[in-house]
């Protein structure tokens, strides 16, 4: 059956679909010898000879696994100022099948998904999607109501207004649900009120909820699991 180019390469777990797109208008692809540059191409898998970078693909078995990311790990494959990555902290032989669902920045902890799977890794990346994600913030002091008011009702960052947030309270500790994500967003939100984050931990994606693993472990898991 034919599909097109970039479902086939994402669910091949070369790369996600925008990624496959831009191989493929960069003249990455070739169909039966041939440089595909058009993103309505298709192609059969089970017929055609289907190269990327000079390499062909085959069709595998989809990953998904869950890691409690610690702090000052980068969530890179590689970093040139040699940090740690949180690649270095899975195994060899799944260092180069997956790749993670979006980003921690460097100070971040806590849940971190990846996966082989184009189609997931759209879905949970595109904002229109609206998956939630839930991040246990550590202020240095407690928010005011008026704070807490703004940032439910959505607030200015920088140039675009965000979309409500949903929060909970106990004292310095917040927990805020947002489904945007944005550079840095959780962070940027409350320094825009002068708060200090003194710590940041995603603790939920969809309704996978960050549990049982210790900071740098991680275990496999089903999709099922995430959405």
């Amino acid at each position: 059956m034919q599909e097109r180019l970039q479902k086939i390469i994402s669910q091949a777990g070369v790369a996600s679909r925008r990624h496959a797109e831009e191989l493929i208008t960069s003249g990455k692809v070739k169909v039966n010898g041939q440089v595909v540059r058009e993103l309505g191409s298709k192609a059969d898998i089970g017929k055609d000879q289907i190269e990327v970078n000079g390499q062909p693909i085959k069709l595998q078995s989809l990953v998904y696994l869950m890691m409690n990311k610690p702090p000052r790990y980068m969530t890179t494959r590689d970093d040139p100022q040699k940090r740690k990555t949180v690649f270095d902290l899975l195994p060899p032989d799944l260092r180069s099948v997956v790749w993670p669902i979006g980003r921690l920045d460097f100070l971040t902890s806590g849940l971190l998904l990846f996966t082989n799977d184009g189609e997931l890794t759209q879905k949970l990346a595109h904002p229109s999607k609206e998956h939630e994600k839930e991040y246990e913030v550590v202020l240095d002091k407690e928010l005011s109501e008026g704070r807490i008011e703004k940032l439910e009702q959505g607030m200015m960052l920088g140039s675009r207004k965000t979309a409500p947030a949903q929060l909970k309270i106990n004292g310095t500790t917040v927990y805020i649900t947002i489904h945007e994500g944005w550079n840095r967003q959780v962070r940027r939100m409350f320094s825009a009120f002068g708060y200090t984050v003194r710590s940041l931990k995603r603790i939920r994606v969809g309704k996978l909820r960050l549990s049982g693993l210790q900071l740098g472990e991680y275990k496999m898991i089903e999709k099922k699991e995430i959405i």
